[in-house]
Formats: structure tokens, sequence, C-alpha cells
């Protein structure tokens, strides 16, 4: 019932370049080996050669007499182009016209197109066929293959509408292009499982069995500026997938001006149809177009692995809700932290004072801070809350004069309170802050919320607060991030070292195997894809010599598809090569497993680079692809004194308390008792409030782990309290999978004096086991009507002693320093006899030294120095510590 209108042998439209605009070729030979899909075995084919000088040069053929479309109006071409682009088929008549556009995604291959031409049945004076090939492209002059435009009678897709947001449903909304590639791979077939979420009578046969472990399908735009995926609502791609193959389905834009962008999901659930998707929100705007798929990316695929598809289409990201409005009555319960006197009162809501752009709310939020900087407000959050989907929560503030910032506060029985803080940049008008949880999305229990209104901020003033929303995440995460010069890449925001060798074979994914060392799925990890050679590595490179006098264990997270040796080496700079080899011992081990390289040997040394080598020295049979994480560097194992709080090294105060008290600030006190065994300046201090549960306490995650002699598993640490109490310390955070230690309990005895305990973990932990968390339970068993204070000094490993019985016998003085935060300049006042200052980071490495002639106030030139929290000690002529504090750098 088709009507053949070119076939170019026997039946031949009558062809002839507008205007000039390019030139007609004839029929020419069918040219060899361009025929892939078996679309065109003609021996003759039509040729066009496209001006070179007209954006829209075209071809056209005029008829004598109009065409009937009343029942063949489906057209079909075919194209053989030789470079990607698109091209335009109209037909046209006196007053009457219709086109389509198609994009050309293969090149110098036959392909066949088919156009809906339905809305024309009607027309009755159509009489011309044009064609334009690279339709607004004016420079182009190449040329094209076109052959067998037929008509066919309407098909069960006739008339249906086109939606651009389908791409490929195999039946009537096919409006995806294949690419290269992928044209090749993919057929209709009938559903063979039409069940579940799909019972289609078409869908595609995938064929990954075609290429290696990269291959791919590749849907081509070939038209950035209607690339659906980038445009406001049609971000998210969806695609249902039927396969008996467990891995990785990698989602990826790429083909245009913006960097490819990687998105994985797990394939889990085999034989039947699942439907999965992945946000690309933060790609809007971006310049991609081509969309593509890798199934079971990067594993070489067997004879038996079997895919099918269907119903990919692009659809708009979900919304997030709205927590608190405060209309119509309140939607969570608002209260204080604690006492309103001390903590703040929430006053419930009010007359919105100055309704504007920002906020037109009628009702909104009021509370008035108390005598506690860290006053604030805390609400039980609705069941069955979660991150995963909508890191994000925003708020209004309308804020008094003076706040600079405000923090909100999750807070997770399982993992305690996780704080973000935000700056405010106006008081005295409304603004809408947005607080970025995303670090946070795989705890899955948080239960209450808390806002603590600028803790810098010490007046009882109002504040007013509003919509309460959670949403997608719509700020950098890694805004404000403050570089940690101990960590090298964590392929997440701390990424501080720069990738030299095998940068163009090193990507950033999703975490593809959550588990063992790196359980979280959310978490970004590097792909490294190691190429086939023996000696190629990874490097990083420093850009100046490391200092590892105290930070010189490196440690990475590995997931290795095969048992390899692993060679880790320091170079560049004037000292030698240092190797060091370790090995996966486990192949194909599906789990991430930690390993700590000892560089302490290289601590004198002036290194630049450190280069990681996958499958040392070993012809790899294919290119595997090692997937790594947190790679950074660590203190050498705690062996001896842990803390005693009279030094930087020695003194930790990032204490997290569980309990009643959680949200306490931990601090270093005065010694109370200097008597009998302690005489100390400084101690740990744990207040206990009234009520706290049985089992309270606080932990610490220490800078490196502790590590027991096998011949003597014992800590010491030195207790005060006014009563008997039993004392529980824990050993946690075990590295490798070490198993914690659980409850160990020493009952201290000796109420108003200090008493050294002993807690021995001989039955309670492995040998040459590594804890990185330290965690005290004063007096467990027992919930203290009153606060009750503890004090504690000198945790202490096996026989090791903090120091000679006196040394810190001193007081120290703080430091009087402004600005704090400080640009530039930071001033100190301190008295005559300081004459030596040092600035220490963080991790206690010294960076600058200076000496005073013994003035009143000393000014430092600070502006060096990156963001960061800062030490600054102050010695007396003889070198002896009198004074510290404590300074931020912005």
């Amino acid at each position: 019932a088709q009507i053949v209108y070119d076939d170019a042998e026997g039946t031949n439209l009558p062809w002839a370049e507008a205007f000039g605009d390019g030139v007609y070729n004839g029929r020419v030979a069918n040219p060899p080996d361009q025929d892939p899909l078996g679309v065109n075995g003609s021996s003759m084919v039509n040729s066009y050669t496209k001006s070179g000088e007209h954006a829209y040069s075209l071809l056209i053929a005029v008829l004598v007499d109009p065409i009937d479309l009343s029942v063949n109006h489906q057209f079909r071409i075919q194209v053989n182009a030789p470079v990607a682009t698109q091209f335009i088929f109209k037909i046209e008549g006196s007053g009457e016209a219709l086109e389509q556009t198609r994009n050309i995604a293969v090149t110098n291959a036959w392909i066949e197109y088919t156009f809906d031409f339905s809305a024309a049945a009607g027309f009755t004076t159509i009489n011309k066929f044009i064609l334009f090939f690279d339709p607004g492209v004016m420079e182009s002059s190449d040329t094209y293959l076109f052959d067998n435009i037929v008509a066919l009678p309407a098909g069960p897709c006739t008339g249906v509408a086109v939606n651009p947001l389908i791409v490929d449903d195999f039946e009537c909304q096919r409006n995806g292009t294949y690419g290269v590639p992928g044209f090749l791979d993919v057929t209709p077939i009938a559903n063979p499982d039409p069940s579940g979420i799909n019972t289609s009578e078409t869908v595609g046969e995938y064929c990954d069995t075609c290429g290696a472990e990269w291959h791919a399908l590749v849907y081509d735009w070939n038209s950035p500026e209607v690339f659906p995926v980038t445009q406001e609502g049609s971000s998210v791609v969806n695609i249902k997938v039927w396969t008996n193959k467990a891995g990785t389905l990698k989602f990826k834009l790429e083909g245009g001006m913006s960097p490819g962008i990687e998105r994985d999901v797990q394939v889990t659930e085999l034989n039947s149809w699942q439907d999965y998707s992945v946000d690309f929100s933060d790609q809007i705007g971006a310049s991609h177009r081509k969309l593509v798929f890798f199934f079971n990316a990067g594993i070489l695929p067997e004879p038996t692995d079997v895919y099918y598809i269907d119903d990919i289409r692009l659809s708009a990201p979900p919304t997030g809700s709205v927590l608190e409005d405060f209309e119509d009555g309140l939607d969570l319960v608002w209260e204080s932290l604690g006492d309103p006197g001390v903590f703040g009162t929430f006053n419930g809501a009010v007359a919105n004072p100055d309704p504007n752009a920002i906020n037109d709310s009628p009702s909104v939020g009021s509370y008035t801070k108390g005598t506690s900087q860290f006053g604030g407000v805390q609400a039980f959050l609705p069941l069955g809350f979660t991150l995963e989907d909508f890191p994000q929560l925003n708020l209004q503030i309308y804020a008094p004069a003076g706040a600079t910032e405000l923090t909100m506060k999750l807070f997770s029985p399982s993992q305690g309170l996780k704080a973000v803080t935000v700056d405010i940049m106006e008081t005295g008008v409304w603004e809408q802050l947005s607080f970025i949880f995303s670090d946070f999305v795989s705890i899955t229990d948080f239960e209450e919320l808390e806002i603590v209104f600028d803790e810098n901020l010490m007046t009882q003033d109002t504040w007013l607060f509003d919509n309460l929303t959670q949403g997608l995440g719509t700020v950098d995460p890694c805004e404000g991030t403050i570089p940690d010069a101990t960590i090298i890449d964590d392929f997440d925001c701390q990424r501080n070292v720069a990738v030299t060798g095998g940068a163009d074979r090193l990507t950033v994914e999703t975490n593809p195997f959550p588990g063992g060392a790196n359980p979280d799925p959310l978490d970004k990890v590097g792909a490294y894809a190691d190429p086939q050679d023996e000696w190629s590595a990874l490097v990083y490179d420093f850009g100046a010599p490391l200092d590892l006098s105290s930070y010189n264990q490196l440690r990475i997270k590995i997931w290795s598809p095969l048992a390899v040796p692993l060679l880790f080496k320091l170079e560049g700079g004037t000292a030698p090569a240092v190797e060091v080899w370790s090995e996966v011992t486990q192949a194909n081990n599906s789990s991430w497993i930690a390993y700590t390289i000892d560089f302490s040997a290289a601590s004198e040394t002036d290194h630049t680079r450190l280069a990681i080598f996958f499958n040392a020295g070993q012809l790899p049979a294919g290119a595997d692809v090692y997937y790594l994480d947190d790679v950074l560097w660590r203190r050498e194992p705690f062996t001896a004194c842990v803390m005693d709080f009279e030094t930087v090294e020695t003194t930790f105060t990032d204490w997290t308390y569980f309990g009643a008290g959680k949200g306490t600030v931990f601090e270093v006190s005065v010694n109370p008792d200097q008597t009998g065994v302690n005489p100390s300046a400084n101690v740990g201090t744990f207040i206990e409030p009234a009520g706290d549960p049985v089992w309270a306490g606080m932990f610490v995650d220490l800078p490196a782990p502790i590590a027991l002699p096998t011949s003597n598993k014992t800590i010491k640490m030195k207790i005060w309290s006014d009563h008997e109490a039993t004392m529980v310390m824990k050993l946690e955070g075990g590295l490798d999978g070490a198993p914690g230690s659980g409850d160990n309990g020493v009952l201290f005895s000796t109420p108003n004096q200090w008493a050294e305990l002993t807690w021995d973990f001989t039955a309670l932990v492995p040998d040459n086991a590594l804890y990185g968390r330290l965690t005290l339970i004063p007096d467990i068993g027992n919930a203290p009507a009153e606060p009750v204070t503890y004090y504690f000094d000198d945790v202490e490993i096996a026989d090791s002693e903090c120091g000679p019985s006196g040394i810190f016998n001193i007081n120290v003085d703080k430091l009087a320093m402004y600005p704090n935060p400080a640009t530039d300049i930071l001033l100190v006042e301190q008295s005559e006899d300081l004459r030596i200052f040092r600035i220490m980071n963080i991790m206690g490495q010294t960076l600058t030294t200076q000496v005073t002639s013994g003035q009143t106030l000393v000014e430092f030139d600070v502006d060096a120095l990156v963001d960061g929290v800062y030490v600054l000690t102050a010695y007396d002529a003889h070198g002896v510590l009198k004074a510290s504090g404590r300074f931020v750098k912005e």
C-alpha cells in the first residue's frame, strides 16, 4: 500500500537546487560497507553537496500535480551523512506546509528516519519535497546521500503527539536518536516478561556483549540548546531494566561544552523489571547533548548476560516538604533547649512584623535568647524523616543587630549531633538561609532538630524564624570547607593535592560497592582504570616537600577486583625514593579494605610526590578498575601518653557528649586539686547533668589510633570525683574491622582526691588491634539527681608516663588576641616576660616562630595562612610555656 516517491533507480523525484544552494549530484553508486543495519541495499542513491555559503541550503523537488495525503501520510527516508548534525524534511504547497527535524547521530552509515505527517492528511496542494541538511550552519559543504522516500498508510502510532520527555518506549514514543555506540545494539522485541511495573507489549533488547567493559548505549540530541535533561522540570533520567546480571548501571551526560558527569546506581534485583533513576538537577543550564548508559559498567560482559530496557524517560525531581510555617497552629512541638532563663524562651507564633518578598507569611515563630550563648530551640522531627532525597534544610530568619551566624543541628541516637553553621548577611530584615546536610544522608535515625541562635552573640534579643523546609541541595556542599592538610583526597570536598600521573584515568563516582571499610553508598570515591602495563601509577604531586615529622602513616581505602601487589612510593626532592609494598590478598573481595602504610622512616626526607601502583610489576590481563577513597596522613599510633591537657600535641577537645548532656561543649579546666598523684596544671572535665541516663558519657575520635602492646593491654587514667563510682572506659572505632571492647568498668573509691585507675583490656580486644575512638561513661548505672562534675587526666598506655610528675605543674594563661577571627593582622596583649611566640596548626606543626623584645602589644602577620583554626603559644626567655590561645583565620 506504500507509495514510492524516490528510490534513485526506477522512480525519481525532479530534484533541483533552489537559488543555487548547493549542488545536486544526481544518482551515484551506493558506497560499500556503509550499511551495518541492512537498511539500504540499493545500487544507486541520491547525492547532494551543501553550498558552504548558506545556513539553510536546500534541495527541492517540485511535482506537476499535488500528492494525495489522505491515506499515505507517514513518510520514511534513508540518509547517509558524513557528519553528526540534523536535517529537516518538509512538504509544501499553496499556503500549506509541514516540516519536522531529525537528529543525525551516526555518520557514514545508512539510517532510516520516519516522519508522521498525519496532521497534513487534509492538505490538498502539497507538490514540493524539500530537504535541509545541517540546517543553521553556513560554512558546511559536506555531501549527503539519501534514498527510498516512501509514504505509507496510517499506522498504530499515527496522530500520537510527540512527548519530548519520553526518550524511547519502543512503541509510539521513539523520540531519542541512537548514537555511537548503541545504534547497532538495540532491537525492539516482544516483552519477554510482561509483569510487575512493565506490561508493555514491546521493549528493547540491548546487546552488552557487543562490546567490552565500557560498552555503552548512547542517545544523541546534537542540539544542546534543547537537551531536555538540562532544562527545569526534566532533569531526572528514568529507565526500566530487566537483567540477569548484578552490577553497576552508570548514567552519564556528555558531548557538549560542559565536563561529562556520571551517576551510578546498583542493580541488585534480578530477573524482574526494575525502575532506576538518577537526578541531574545540578546540571540544569549545562551544555550536554548525549545521554549515555553503561550496563555492568567496567566489567567484561559474559555471553549469558541479558538486558531488556524500556520506558527511558525524563521527569521533574521530587519536591521537598514544609516542616514548619507557623500557619494554622504549629506543625512541630517547639521548646527551649533547656531552662528558659538560661537557654531562652520560645514565644510561639506571632504576627509577621515586616512581610516582604522573601517572607510574606502572616505568622512567624518567635524566640528570645537567655543568658547562655548556646541558647536556642528544639523540636522532634516528623516520623520517617530522612535526608536521602532532600539533604538541604532551609529557614527564613529575622535576626537582631550584631548577629553573624546561625547553627542548625540534627540529632541521631546512634550518631549524635550533626551541625551546620551558616553566616547571616543582614540583620533587621528577612533572610533565607540554607543548611546543606549532604555529608549525613546515610544516617537514617535523625529524631530531633535544634536551632542555636549565634553562640557568639550574648545579647538577650528576640529572633524571628519561619518556613522551615526540606528540599534538594541548592548550595555547594563544599562551600566554606577548610582544607585539612592531613587529607590528600577524599573525592568529596577535601581534594587537596593535584593528581598528575594517571589523571586521565581517574574519575569520581558514587561508591559502587558500599561495605567493609567504606560502607556509605552515597560517598564519592575515585575509580582508577589501570592501563595494561606493569608500572603505570596514580601520582599525587604536593608541589613542596612533605612534612612527615608527625603525620607519616599513609591511610587509604581500596576496593580491588583482583588479588594484586600494591606499591606505595615517595619520590621527588633530593632524597632517594622510598618504597613500601603491600598486597590485596583476596581476589574479587567485594569489600573495601583500609590499608596503613608506614612512612615514618622517611620523616626527615624532602619528597614531593606520592605514587600508588596497583598490580605493581605485573602485566594485567585486562584494563582493570580499582576504587580508592580517603587517602590521608595519620599520626603514628598512640603507644604511650595519649593526652594530659598540657600541650597542643596532648590536648584533645573534640569530645562529644551523649545522653542528656548532648551538645555540651567540652572544657579543659584548671586542676582543682594539685596534690597527691596529680599535680598537673590542666585536666579534662565531664559535667553530668541531673537526670542523665545511666549509660550517658562522652567520646573522642583521636587523630591517631590507640595501639595496645600485646604483652600489656592496659590503659591508665587519673580520676577525681566527690563520690565513689564505677568508671567505664571503652575502645571503639576499630580499624580494619577490629571489634570494640565493650564496657570495661573500674571502681573509683577515693572521693575528693585523685586516684590512678587501670583498665585491663587483655580479654576484651585482639592482639595488634587499632582503635580510633575512646569512650568514657562515669558512674555507670546511676542517674544523678543533681549535676555532677568529674575530672580526668593523664591517659597512658601500659607502663608509659605522660611526663615526670610535676613537670606541667605551672599555670598557663590564656592569651588576649584580637581581632578573632583575623584576616591579615593578629594583635596580642600580654605581659612583658613573654619573648617567644609560635603559631601552630591543629596538627601541632609549627608554622612560624616570632621572637620579641618584651613589648606588651605584639603584632602577627597572618595574611599568608590558609583559612582555619590555629594555636598561638607563648614562652618566656627560657623557653618555658606561659600562655596559649586559639584563633581563627578567615
